[in-house]
């Protein structure tokens, strides 16, 4: 079975870039990430990633090729 852009989609959150958003930048989700090593690759917490992308609906299942939302940390 194979699916079209319009169905991958309707599953999963889709593969379609969010807009974007000021003092965000888009992160696409990689095979074998997790939220928790996704944060201590950005210097952040599970928590925030999920305050920052309230399409998750559950933090222990995210999807290869899926987009998140990482706050930009200022330097300084």
């Amino acid at each position: 079975m194979e699916l079209n852009l319009n169905e991958m989609d309707k599953i999963a959150g889709g593969y379609r870039k969010p807009p974007e958003k000021t003092g965000f930048f888009i992160y696409q989700i990689k095979k074998g990430d997790t939220l928790g090593k996704i944060a201590r690759d950005f210097n952040t917490t599970v928590e925030n990633i999920l305050a920052w992308n309230p399409q998750i609906k559950n933090k222990n299942l995210i999807y290869a090729g899926d987009f998140l939302y990482i706050q930009e940390i200022a330097e300084g």
